[in-house]
């Protein structure tokens, strides 16, 4: 799933969306942060990312528009609900599927930390090792128990080059994923 924002992080999904057979859930960000219900919006992105996990990889990303509140603080909580949604996503989508995903990939700092914590309950994990040398660090969860052993892959937003994520996802199939 992709959170983070920033140009690098687009063209990476770019790469990734030309390069593998990938289902994207677009989670609206306005649809989220203007709906009366936001949980509808949010229930609909894990019908449809649960539905594809069956056929296909998936991508769960944000739409890529940035959107800032009125004032610093306001573009911190507009941060803040945006990642607590992608986090109901995961939490839906991991409790709801037959199986679950074979790995999880998060890209953005944040979105890493809150899917991990607010989106899978993980609390400690192993720490499996780094698929590029200081860059993007694999764990297993070991407490979140609907992904205990499920390879989390952390991807800062502003790492690597363009295909670093497609690459990414390659060796996350090779080595036994879809």
């Amino acid at each position: 799933m992709a959170g983070s924002h920033v140009a690098q992080t687009t063209r990476q999904l770019a790469v990734l969306r030309a390069e593998h057979r990938i289902t994207g859930v677009e989670l609206d960000v306005p649809a989220v942060l203007n709906a009366t219900n936001p949980g509808r919006v949010v229930a609909e992105a894990a019908r449809q990312a649960a539905d594809a996990l069956s056929r296909s990889d998936v991508l769960l990303y944000t739409s890529r528009a940035v959107e800032l509140g009125s004032t610093a603080e306001d573009s911190l909580s507009v941060g803040r609900t945006i990642s607590a949604a992608l986090a109901s996503v995961v939490r839906q989508v991991v409790s709801g599927s037959a199986g679950g995903p074979a790995w999880i990939v998060a890209k953005g700092g944040i979105t890493a930390h809150d899917v991990a914590v607010h989106g899978l309950g993980m609390r400690r994990a192993e720490v499996a090792g780094q698929l590029f040398p200081g860059m993007i660090s694999v764990f297993r969860p070991l407490d979140a128990a609907q992904a205990i052993g499920v390879p989390y892959v952390v991807f800062p937003g502003n790492v690597g080059d363009d295909a670093t994520l497609a690459q990414v996802v390659r060796i996350m199939n090779a080595a036994g994923g879809r």
